[in-house]
């Protein structure tokens, strides 16, 4: 069986989004740079084909391959479900804690449960020997808090973005310790760390 990862890109600040996020702005303000490592653009903000580094090119070839994916509403919402039907990647388990709209339903690679557990459970399910990534603020605190990670994996930007979303916004609770596995340099900072059981 693969790992459960929570794959985040995050600013040196902690944040994965910036300030005034909408449905319009998924990323809050200055937030889009924060994936500049593997979607990189042009001055224009337009996506550059073909990718940055040999080492951003190499981590985002191994997001790419994993055997299913859970987020939350929050993730998948402002990106208009990567464009539905033609969304080309694995299996998607939104965790939503309320009812998707009809029009959502259709979409035949995505999958809405009302908890986190049931959502990485089917998502393991689905990818079998395959990593599952976990993506979204909400979702991955929900599932660190449910002991469901295995491993997180974080592409630190060179940015501040000094208000937004935080990442690890974690309430009370016992610390979760954690031990470094990798680090590779490239246009971001790739830390992987497996978390302790």
């Amino acid at each position: 069986m693969g790992k459960t990862v929570l794959d985040m890109s995050i600013s040196v600040d902690g944040f994965v989004a910036g300030p005034n996020e909408t449905i319009d702005n998924g990323l809050g303000d200055g937030g889009q740079r924060l994936h500049d490592w593997g979607l990189p653009r042009d001055a224009d903000g337009r996506y550059i084909e073909g990718r940055g580094g040999e080492i951003d090119a190499a981590m985002m070839a191994a997001y790419e391959s994993a055997g299913a994916s859970v987020c939350g509403r929050g993730t998948v919402d402002p990106a208009g479900g990567w464009g539905g039907d033609a969304y080309d990647g694995p299996p998607v388990f939104i965790y939503a804690r309320r009812p998707p709209r009809s029009d959502e339903l259709r979409w035949s690679k995505f999958t809405y449960v009302d908890t986190v557990e049931d959502a990485v459970g089917r998502a393991r399910e689905k990818a079998g020997d395959a990593d599952v990534v976990v993506q979204g603020a909400g979702t991955g605190q929900a599932a660190i808090a449910a002991g469901l990670i295995d491993e997180i994996q974080l592409h630190v930007m060179p940015l501040l973005l000094r208000d937004g979303r935080r990442l690890f916004d974690l309430p009370g609770g016992v610390p979760t310790e954690l031990d470094l596995i990798d680090v590779r340099q490239g246009v971001a900072l790739h830390l992987r760390y497996e978390v302790r059981r």
